[in-house]
C-alpha cells in the first residue's frame, strides 16, 4: 500500500493518471453516446421503414377499394328493378360483360334482388338453396342503403379463394348491386414488402382475421394477446416478443375498409446494423486517443520540466548556493513563477551580502569595544589602587591630626615635646601634601581616561544604533520576501479556484496550482527562516543598544564624580599647603605656643575634620572606582558577546555562496 502511496505523489504520474481520466473516460462517453444515439438512430429508421411499408399498402388498399366504391356507387344509381325483373336484361348483361372486359382484377359483378333472384357476371352455377338475400354483402347493403357496404374477407364459394364483396343497394331499394375482388393480389403485394431484413406486413380485417400473413392463414383468427394493443388504436408502434424473440410493430388502420396493417421487425436487425458503426467509433476512439495520449505527453513535458527545474533550483538554495539563476522559457504562470523566483533568489543574494558586510563591520566595532574597554578597566583599576592608597593616607592624617589634637592638650605638661611634635607633623604634611599630590595626578588621569571611554562608548553606540537600522532594513528585505511568497501562494490559490470552476477539465491544473502552492509555502518558510535569524540579530542589537545607553550613563556619573574628587584633592592640597608654614611657625616660635594654643587646638580640630571629610571622599572615589571597574566588565563582556553573535551571523551567512 505505501509503494502505491509513493507512486501516486509523483506529479508526472499525477498528470498521467489526470489526463489518461480526462483522454479515456471523455472518449469512450462520446464513443457509447454515439453508438447509442446510432441503435436509436437505427431503430427510427427501421420504424419509420415500417412505417412507410404499412403507409405503402394503406395506399395499395386505398387505390384498390376506392375506384370500386366509386363504381358500386354508379351501378347502384342507375340500376333499378327494370333491368332484372324478369331475370337478367340484355342491358344489364351488357353493362356487366363491358365492366368485367375494364377490370380484371375484379372477380365478378353481381345482383340481388328482394325476391331471391342472383345475378353473376361472370355466370357461374350455384347451389340450388342458394339465397343472395341470406349473404353479408346483401343484408349490409339493405341495412344501410345509402352507404356502401364492404364485406369482411371471406373464402368465395364459386371460387374457394379470399373475396370480399363491396355492395350497395339499388336506387329503387329491390337488390342490391355488389362487385367482387379477389385479395389474392393484394395478399401478395403484402408479402412482397419487406422491412428490414427479416421483417414483413400484416393484414387484418376489423374482427381479427387475418388478410395476409406469411405463415397465418387466411381468414384464422388473430388470438396473440399483443393484438389487444393494435385494436385498441388506429395507429401507433409498440415492442413485445414472439416465440421468444423481441420484435416493434407498427400499425395503421386503413379508414375505407377498417382493416389493420402491422409492420412488423426483429430487434436483432438493429444489432446486426449496429455492428459496423460500433467497430468504427472503437477504431476512432483509439485513434483519438492515441494522438491526445502524444499531445498529454508534450503538453505534460511542457509543464513538468519548468517545474523540475524550480524543484532542483529551490533544493540548492537551501543548501545556500545562490549563484545559478533559473532559466525561463516561457511566458505563461510558470514562467512567471521562474521569474519571480529568480527576483527573490537576487533579492535573497543581495540581503545575505548586506548582512554579510554589517555583520564584519559589527565585528570589527565589537573587538574595538573590547580592546578600549580592556584598557579603560586596566586605568580604573589603576584609579582604584591610587584612591586606596590616597584613603590610606587620609586615615594617617586623620589619626596624625587626632595626635596633634592630644599633644596641644598635653602643650601644658611640657612646651618642650611640642618642637619634636611639631617636626613630625611638619614631616607628615609634607607626606599628605605630596600624597595629595600624587592623588590629584592619578585622578586627573582617570578623568582624562574616563572622558576617553566615554567617547569610545559613544562611538561604539552610533555603530550599533547604525547596526540596528540596517537589521530593520534587513527586516523589511525579507518581509518582501514574504509578500513575493504570500503573493504566489494566493495567485496558486486563485488558479485552483479557477481549475475547479472548470469542473473536470481543469483538475490536471488544479494539481499543478497545488504545486505551485507548496513551491510559494517552501519559500515563505526559508524567508521566516531568515526573518528569525534576523529578529534575533535585531535582538541582540537592540540589547547592546540599551546597554551602551546605561554603561554611557554609568561612564558619565563616575566622569562627574572623578572631577569632583579633583575639586576636592585640589582643596586637600590647598588646606595641606596652608597647613605646612602654620607648623613650621610652631616649630620657630615655641615661646608663641602658649599663647596661640587655642588658635592651633581650633585649627587641629578643623583640620580633624577636613582629614575625615578626605577619609570619606576618598572612600567615596575608591566604591566609584570599584562601580566603574564592573561596568568596564559588563562592557567588555557584552563586546565579546556582540563579537560572538556576529561570528555566529557569519558563520550563518558563510553556509551562502552568492
Amino acid at each position: 500500500m505505501s509503494k502505491w502511496k509513493g507512486f501516486y505523489k509523483n506529479f508526472k504520474v499525477k498528470l498521467i493518471v489526470a489526463f489518461a481520466v480526462i483522454l479515456i473516460i471523455p472518449s469512450a462517453a462520446v464513443g457509447l453516446l454515439a453508438v447509442d444515439s446510432a441503435k436509436n438512430e437505427l431503430r427510427e429508421q427501421m420504424i419509420i421503414g415500417a412505417s412507410s411499408s404499412v403507409e405503402l399498402l394503406d395506399s395499395v388498399i386505398d387505390n384498390m377499394i376506392e375506384p370500386k366504391l366509386n363504381d358500386i356507387g354508379y351501378y347502384s344509381e342507375i340500376l333499378n328493378s327494370s333491368f332484372y325483373r324478369q331475370g337478367a336484361s340484355p342491358e344489364l348483361n351488357g353493362l356487366f360483360d363491358l365492366y368485367m372486359r375494364l377490370h380484371p382484377e375484379a372477380s365478378s359483378i353481381l345482383v340481388g334482388t328482394d325476391a331471391g333472384l342472383f345475378i353473376r357476371q361472370p355466370a357461374q352455377e350455384m347451389a340450388a338453396d342458394y339465397d343472395p338475400r341470406t349473404r353479408d354483402w346483401y343484408l349490409g347493403a339493405m341495412k344501410n342503403p345509402d352507404a356502401p357496404f364492404i364485406t369482411a374477407p371471406y373464402v368465395s364459394a364459386a371460387s374457394g379463394e379470399v373475396t370480399i364483396t363491396i355492395s350497395k343497394a339499388t336506387s329503387d331499394g329491390t337488390g342490391v348491386v355488389g362487385i367482387s375482388l379477389n385479395l389474392n393480389e393484394l395478399k401478395k403485394q403484402a408479402d412482397n414488402v419487406k422491412v428490414g431484413s427479416e421483417g414483413y406486413v400484416i393484414l387484418l380485417d376489423g374482427s381479427r382475421k387475418y388478410i395476409s400473413h406469411p405463415t397465418e392463414a387466411a381468414g384464422a383468427d388473430a388470438v396473440e394477446p399483443f393484438w389487444d394493443r393494435v385494436y385498441e388504436s388506429d395507429a401507433a408502434s409498440f415492442d413485445y416478443e414472439l416465440d421468444g424473440r423481441a420484435k416493434h410493430m407498427a400499425f395503421a388502420t386503413n379508414a375505407l375498409t377498417g382493416w389493420k396493417i402491422a409492420g412488423t421487425i426483429f430487434a436483432s436487425e438493429i444489432d446486426d446494423s449496429l455492428r459496423p458503426i460500433l467497430i468504427n467509433t472503437a477504431i476512432t476512439i483509439a485513434v483519438c486517443v492515441v494522438a491526445g495520449a502524444i499531445l498529454v505527453f508534450l503538453v505534460m513535458l511542457s509543464i513538468v520540466r519548468p517545474i523540475r527545474r524550480l524543484k532542483n533550483n529551490a533544493i540548492r538554495i537551501s543548501e545556500g548556493d545562490l549563484r545559478e539563476n533559473i532559466r525561463i522559457d516561457s511566458t505563461d504562470e510558470i514562467g512567471e513563477l521562474g521569474n519571480a523566483f529568480n527576483v527573490m533568489q537576487d533579492n535573497l543574494r543581495t540581503l545575505i551580502k548586506n548582512v554579510d558586510a554589517g555583520a564584519e563591520q559589527v565585528a570589527a566595532s565589537s573587538e574595538e569595544l573590547t580592546a578600549s574597554a580592556k584598557q579603560t578597566s586596566e586605568a580604573s583599576e589603576q584609579v582604584s589602587i591610587a584612591v586606596q592608597e590616597i584613603a590610606g593616607g587620609a586615615e594617617k592624617q586623620t589619626g596624625a591630626i587626632e595626635a596633634n589634637v592630644g599633644s596641644l592638650e598635653e602643650i601644658a605638661i611640657g612646651v618642650g615635646r611640642i618642637a619634636e611634635r611639631s617636626a613630625a607633623v611638619a614631616e607628615l604634611s609634607e607626606q599628605s601634601a605630596a600624597q595629595a599630590d600624587e592623588g590629584g595626578d592619578a585622578v586627573r588621569l582617570s578623568v582624562s581616561q574616563m572622558r576617553s571611554i566615554a567617547d569610545s562608548v559613544e562611538e561604539s553606540n552610533r555603530i550599533i544604533r547604525e547596526l540596528h537600522e540596517r537589521t530593520l532594513e534587513i527586516e523589511e528585505i525579507s518581509g518582501a520576501i514574504r509578500d513575493i511568497a504570500n503573493q504566489t501562494n494566493l495567485l496558486a490559490l486563485n488558479a485552483s479556484i479557477e481549475a475547479a470552476r472548470a469542473g473536470e477539465h481543469g483538475k490536471g491544473f488544479a494539481v499543478v496550482a497545488g504545486e505551485v502552492r507548496k513551491l510559494a509555502e517552501q519559500s515563505d518558510a526559508s524567508a521566516q527562516r531568515i526573518f528569525g535569524l534576523i529578529s534575533e540579530i535585531r535582538q541582540g542589537t537592540d540589547s547592546s543598544v540599551s546597554t551602551m545607553a546605561r554603561v554611557s550613563g554609568e561612564v558619565e556619573s563616575g566622569l562627574r564624580l572623578s572631577e569632583d574628587t579633583i575639586r576636592k584633592f585640589e582643596r586637600i592640597i590647598s588646606d595641606m599647603k596652608d597647613t605646612a608654614p602654620q607648623i613650621e611657625d610652631i616649630s620657630s616660635v615655641a615661646e608663641q605656643i602658649a599663647a596661640g594654643i587655642r588658635e592651633v587646638s581650633a585649627s587641629a580640630k578643623e583640620l580633624a575634620v577636613i582629614a575625615t571629610g578626605n577619609a570619606a571622599t576618598s572612600q567615596q572615589v575608591a566604591a566609584s572606582s570599584e562601580e566603574q571597574l564592573a561596568s568596564m566588565e559588563e562592557i567588555s563582556s557584552s563586546a565579546e558577546s556582540l563579537s560572538k553573535m556576529s561570528e555566529e551571523l557569519r558563520a550563518l551567512i558563510n553556509r551562502f555562496q552568492y
